[in-house]
């Protein structure tokens, strides 16, 4: 693993590995490597391939282990890149403030993931990407902050870990569709 890694970023890893993180992840095969310019690229065009993959699928099919269904991880996606945007518009204005984390489980339970529906989550889907990636720019790569479950970490690393989770649930997004 590398050791230029902001501890935001490792702490993320650790959080998903519990501890020794591979290179690359064993479920959707994402570099943890990945240049920063590469996961920025992946999260922008993310929509297009998520439109895709969802065009004449049904996106509400209940999953039989109650697991989120094809369009949750849109509305998941969302709010990722809209707290995002949040978070990189509060340490431009306040630099050095703490950001905070929340569950993405929990979110998902009071914002009804899995009723929600597929044509209206790729549209804010799309908006919240295209905020998300002009905020990025806005702030800067090189950004610091202080993420409250993670510690210290930059805009760089924050948008590799964003990456994977494009990257990772466009593969459940595909497989759950139907």
């Amino acid at each position: 693993m590398s050791d230029t890694r902001t501890p935001f970023l490792q702490g993320a890893l650790d959080w998903i590995y519990n501890s020794d993180p591979p290179a690359t992840c064993p479920e959707c095969g994402y570099r943890w490597d990945i240049p920063y310019a590469d996961a920025c690229e992946l999260i922008r065009s993310s929509p297009d391939r998520f439109e895709e993959a969802l065009v004449g699928k049904d996106g509400m099919v209940p999953q039989d282990d109650n697991s989120w269904n094809a369009t949750a991880y849109l509305w998941h996606l969302t709010d990722l890149a809209r707290s995002w945007s949040e978070r990189w518009h509060q340490i431009e204005a306040d630099p050095g403030s703490r950001l905070v984390g929340w569950d993405p489980d929990e979110l998902a339970e009071v914002r009804g993931y899995r009723s929600l529906p597929t044509t209206p989550g790729l549209w804010a889907l799309r908006e919240a990407v295209e905020d998300l990636m002009e905020s990025t720019e806005a702030v800067g790569r090189a950004a610091q902050f202080i993420h409250g479950d993670w510690s210290e970490g930059n805009v760089s690393d924050a948008m590799v870990w964003l990456g994977h989770e494009f990257h990772h649930h466009e593969q459940d997004v595909r497989q759950r569709a139907v």
